[in-house]
């Protein structure tokens, strides 16, 4: 017993030299316990809609009027000529879930207590969020009709969903799965690479080389793009020809976003690499940072819609939310360069500023010593 107590002791100090660790492994179910006991609902609010009004009468402006006044649907305005061409464009690009069509004889049918037809256009890309959009859809159609004075079936609802008419869930999980396992890949197989070399002690060999700051960081991340590139067409390839999920868009485009996307992850693991001490320490640090976020706020699990406000502003800061969203759109929507240009922009601009900060800590690291 006295050897074995011995041996508690030794790890117990192991694990108090370590606060840093000790604190991750604290901090990782505590951010857990926040989010899903305080910040998340399945509840949706404020879902992102449309309406394209061919009748423009006083009923069908109140119609329009009780679906903006829900409290859960926010009606947005089409561009161009705002007809049925530019909802489908609204629907492809995301910027809408829904769009109500109400027909040129909607009013007339109305007042003669005719059976009126109202038609439904939904982004079925998530087919979850999908089936609860039409659910509230129907409530609000069936509440009208019962204040509306007539005999019979007021509404007679035409549904079209685009994207994924079959409600397969794997359409909308296995491009997001790629995007998660991305960020994750590229930010361990970085992390613990300088945490390495300063464990081993052969950063003393980096610190004393021509090369500069800038230059050590970005060649130890170039060689890790091929990598995580490699697996996430590997994913890719194998969710389309095992579980049948769709490519509907450009490949370019897709690797162009999916560049910008690993080079964030990657220049990420290189700064946390920088600033840990030990690789255990940069690995847990990389996967609290990356990997909770991404499931949890970027939308892969939950729709951002069901988000407290606070949180939903700070999934906006996670590179997971907007490659999401690239890669939906191009793989099940078949969405164009033009509709991510904002994200693109954000992606573009992480990369740089990670790999400045993380070149910036190593030149720090390289004067102390």
């Amino acid at each position: 017993m006295k050897r074995f107590r011995a041996v508690i002791a030794k790890e117990f100090r192991h694990l108090l030299r370590d606060p840093r660790s000790l604190a991750i492994v604290f901090a990782m179910p505590l951010v857990q316990i926040f989010i899903f006991g305080y910040a998340i609902s399945f509840d949706l609010e404020d879902i992102p809609m449309a309406a394209v009004d061919f009748d423009r009468s006083q009923p069908s402006a109140e119609l329009v009027r009780i679906f903006a006044r829900s409290g859960v649907f926010v009606l947005k305005p089409l561009g161009g000529e705002g007809g049925l061409e530019d909802a489908e464009r609204a629907l492809r690009s995301g910027a809408v879930k829904q769009v109500l069509i109400i027909p040129p004889d909607y009013a007339e049918r109305i007042r003669e207590g005719r059976t009126a037809d109202v038609g439904l256009l939904i982004d079925g890309s998530d087919s979850n969020v999908a089936v609860r959009v039409f659910q509230h859809s129907e409530i609000l159609l069936q509440r009208h009709a019962t204040g509306l004075l007539g005999a019979g079936e007021v509404f007679r609802v035409g549904t079209k969903v685009y994207f994924n008419p079959e409600s397969k869930s794997v359409f909308f999980f296995m491009p997001g799965l790629v995007a998660v396992i991305l960020l994750m890949i590229s930010a361990l197989i970085t992390s613990s690479s300088i945490s390495r070399e300063r464990e081993t002690g052969s950063v003393e060999l980096l610190f004393i080389s021509p090369l500069r700051s800038a230059e050590i960081v970005v060649g130890k991340t170039l060689p890790y793009v091929l990598v995580a590139l490699a697996v996430g067409g590997f994913i890719l390839l194998f969710s389309h020809f095992w579980f049948g999920v769709p490519f509907r868009g450009n490949f370019i485009i897709l690797l162009v976003f999916a560049l910008l996307y690993v080079l964030a992850g990657l220049s990420f693991g290189i700064l946390v690499s920088t600033v840990a001490s030990t690789q255990r320490t940069a690995v847990l640090g990389s996967l609290l940072a990356t990997l909770l976020p991404s499931i949890l706020l970027s939308g892969f699990t939950f729709p951002l819609d069901s988000l407290s406000p606070v949180l939903r502003g700070l999934s906006l800061a996670i590179p997971a939310t907007h490659f999401l969203r690239i890669i939906r759109g191009v793989v099940v929507k078949g969405a164009e360069l033009r509709h991510f240009l904002a994200e693109g922009l954000f992606l573009a601009g992480l990369s740089v500023l990670l790999l400045g900060l993380a070149a910036a800590k190593f030149a720090a690291l390289r004067r102390r010593r």
